[in-house]
């Protein structure tokens, strides 16, 4: 398995919330939500005048008794019209594809769902027959063993691998996810002079590293509100992550950016409707890393999801691990 040297500090809000089974990546985050991710074959032939092993798939579940399952399949090409997914040449299921995807909900996707565990590939076929998308199943039941553990259906009617005969009430309501109060941004940025630039970067260790550059990147002001302002200052930059530290403005003065978790420093930030963005790219196709939000709460930057991808084989659908409700005042 490659790990990455994460650059972006994220709070863990859970240890190793992501799982490794097979061709396929399982997440739960703190509220019992599930989503489980296929990647390329680990020991599968790819057929040479075949590229459908380019597609990807997700199924996420909600938690609670009644909580029901999502399929989404991302294929090779442009999907249009009717497809239809089938599993060893059975078919489960049809729907009207949209652009690259097709989703299933409601009891189409519970029937992918249930055939999953004892199958070895997935299809999806376009209207005139071709195969637009091809998904290893290998993998799969130890995902969809892992969620019926994680959201406490194992032994009861609601699980798929770990099924049993006790009622759906028995398994646990979904947790609430906690309210995080954020202020509306307001106002307008202050202006970082050179000597608090400087100020800046010696508090961070980012001094010198644009020495001899024939260009400095400005540092990005956003007005935060209450008379604060954040300032990203630029601190290096690799081929396709570009690294930032976070600072509040404030008086005339600049101090480091407190978080749930980390120091600060940020990769790919981006900030708009109250929200900062973090990613962190593991390769620059973007088929893994982890990334984060956050929201101002007047005194510290915090987290309201957090999303990681720890396998570098073609998904680009990072899985939620933690999810807070940002609420704006």
């Amino acid at each position: 398995m490659l790990l990455l040297a994460l650059l972006l500090a994220v709070p863990a809000p859970q240890d190793d919330p992501e799982k490794l089974y097979g061709d396929w990546v399982v997440a739960c985050d703190n509220l019992h939500g599930c989503e489980m991710t296929s990647l390329q074959p680990g020991d599968q032939p790819v057929p040479e005048d075949d590229s459908a092993w380019d597609a990807s798939m997700s199924l996420t579940r909600a938690a609670g008794p009644a909580g029901g399952f999502t399929v989404e399949v991302w294929a090779s090409g442009k999907l249009g019209g009717k497809v239809t997914l089938k599993i060893d040449d059975a078919a489960l299921a049809t729907a009207l594809a949209k652009d690259e995807s097709v989703i299933f909900t409601g009891a189409d996707a519970a029937r992918i769902a249930a055939a999953m565990p004892n199958g070895k590939a997935l299809v999806v076929t376009g209207a005139d027959g071709r195969v637009a998308a091809r998904i290893s199943l290998a993998g799969s039941s130890a995902s969809l063993r892992h969620i019926d553990a994680n959201q406490g259906r194992a032994g009861t009617v609601t699980a798929v691998v770990a099924k049993g005969s006790r009622p759906a009430g028995v398994v646990p309501a979904a947790p609430v996810a906690e309210r995080v109060m954020g202020i509306r941004p307001a106002g307008a940025p202050a202006v970082v002079t050179k000597a608090m630039r400087a100020g800046m970067e010696k508090q961070s260790e980012c001094g010198g590293l644009y020495d001899g550059a024939d260009s400095v990147p400005e540092v990005e002001t956003f007005a935060l509100g209450g008379g604060k302002t954040l300032a990203l200052l630029p601190c290096g930059a690799g081929a396709y992550n570009f690294s930032s530290v976070a600072f509040i403005v404030a008086g005339g003065k600049a101090v480091r950016a407190v978080f749930d978790g980390g120091d600060g420093t940020l990769v790919n930030a981006g900030f708009g409707n109250g929200r900062l963005s973090s990613y962190n790219k593991g390769r620059g196709v973007g088929d893994c890393g982890n990334a984060g939000v956050y929201v101002w709460d007047g005194r510290r930057f915090r987290l309201i999801e957090a999303r990681s991808m720890c396998e570098c084989r073609g998904s680009s659908n990072w899985l939620i691990t933690y999810r807070a409700t940002a609420v704006f005042r």
